[in-house]
């Protein structure tokens, strides 16, 4: 028989996914199995997926939950319905510690009675995220979703955050104690590329969008960013972690401003097939728009940091979240939500291919000196011990 856990991570995101959060949640797991023998995760599936399983090789208890609900308000009150039925199980009853992604598995794990630490990761605010999704949400909810994150942040034991922005933004709106606070970059898995299929090796150069597609990500301003280098001989690629049938809004945008036929679209792709687009590209961009989500709020844009991994520079919009990451020597910034100002500079780059070359090294050279996954794991490691040192 296994033994029970000692750790549980709970988490509104599905896993295994190929989307930055699933990134996260595994190299967080990995600094877990690392302090403790045994854990639980709790988060979303999909059909294939099973509901109940033991991983062997991570010593983990895997629920998935999976029920199909349209409503997002009574689909987080039932995901944490489940959330409450599982933590009054036997199961459950050695945990020392539970980690938690987001609000919706943070509110069951701190109402719940028991003596286990709790530490919150704050990678965003729902009440901030959702009208980019939802843009007729009322403001009484919001309100009432701000109180649950209140909660969540007075009641927890500690909080890890990615960005330094997002530090600011708790101890100022919220009154958080910024000693609670600890903030852990993400980091950087460098993967072998796997060789490109034929179809797939470009005879033009070729600028590369890879990750999600949400409205804050700027895509409306890299299409017609686009649309000012229609006389060269160069194409978008976007590789993105979201699958076909979500691309349809942004492939009519691309078809509205005229540069459909210079897209090439690829979905889902897993970390080494990715990392070959990355290395053929002669830049990547990362055009955050300049909304709440990105200045207020804050981010540690994934992207960004696996680009210089491999030593291609990212053309990014000059804003703190990404000053935080890069700088004239290991990147180009660019003023956001500015297309043409985009565009011009995307040309200019393309016709300095040293220049390229230079600060794309430094870019790689910074990775290695400051964010690997294996510091950022250390890092939590050492939250975790200092946690259970006062258990």
């Amino acid at each position: 028989m296994n033994p029970k856990p000692e750790y549980i991570y709970v988490a509104f995101d599905v896993f295994p996914s190929q989307k930055g959060a699933a990134t996260h949640i595994d190299h967080c797991l990995k600094a877990l199995q690392r302090t403790f023998k045994t854990g639980l995760l709790i988060c979303l599936g999909n059909d294939p997926m099973p509901t109940f399983q033991y991983d062997e090789a991570r010593h983990l208890y895997v629920y998935r939950w999976k029920e199909k609900v349209i409503n997002l308000l009574e689909r987080t009150q039932k995901f944490q319905n489940a959330v409450s039925n599982l933590l009054r199980l036997p199961l459950c009853e050695t945990v020392k510690l539970v980690h938690f992604r987001d609000i919706w598995g943070g509110l069951p794990v701190l109402q719940h009675i028991a003596s286990y630490k709790t530490v919150f990761e704050v990678n965003a605010f729902s009440h901030i995220e959702l009208p980019n999704r939802y843009p007729t949400i009322s403001r009484s909810v919001l309100n009432t979703i701000q109180a649950m994150e209140q909660f969540c942040l007075d009641q927890c034991d500690a909080i890890m955050t990615p960005s330094e922005i997002t530090q600011n933004h708790l101890s100022h709106q919220f009154k958080t104690n910024r000693e609670k606070i600890l903030v852990i970059p993400n980091g950087v898995t460098i993967y072998e590329a796997l060789p490109l299929e034929k179809n797939d090796i470009s005879s033009s150069p070729f600028i590369l969008y890879f990750g999600a597609l949400q409205k804050w990500q700027g895509i409306k301003t890299l299409f017609k960013a686009f649309k000012e280098l229609t006389d060269l001989d160069v194409r978008l690629r976007i590789c993105t972690s979201v699958p076909k049938k979500r691309t349809t809004i942004q492939k009519e945008l691309a078809t509205s401003i005229g540069i459909a036929h210079r897209i090439d679209w690829y979905y889902e792709l897993d970390k080494s097939h990715l990392a070959a687009h990355i290395q053929q590209a002669t830049l990547t961009v990362a055009p955050l728009s300049a909304c709440d989500r990105n200045i207020v709020q804050g981010c540690n844009p994934l992207k960004i940091l696996e680009s210089m991994a491999y030593g291609i520079p990212v053309v990014a919009s000059d804003i703190p979240v990404v000053r935080a990451l890069i700088d004239k020597d290991t990147g180009f910034l660019v003023a956001p939500d500015r297309p043409e100002t985009l565009g011009r500079t995307i040309r200019a780059l393309l016709e300095s291919p040293d220049k390229i070359s230079e600060v794309g090294q430094n870019a790689k050279q910074k990775i290695k000196n400051k964010y690997l996954w294996e510091d950022q794991e250390a890092k939590m490691i050492s939250l975790y011990q200092n946690l259970l040192s006062y258990v």
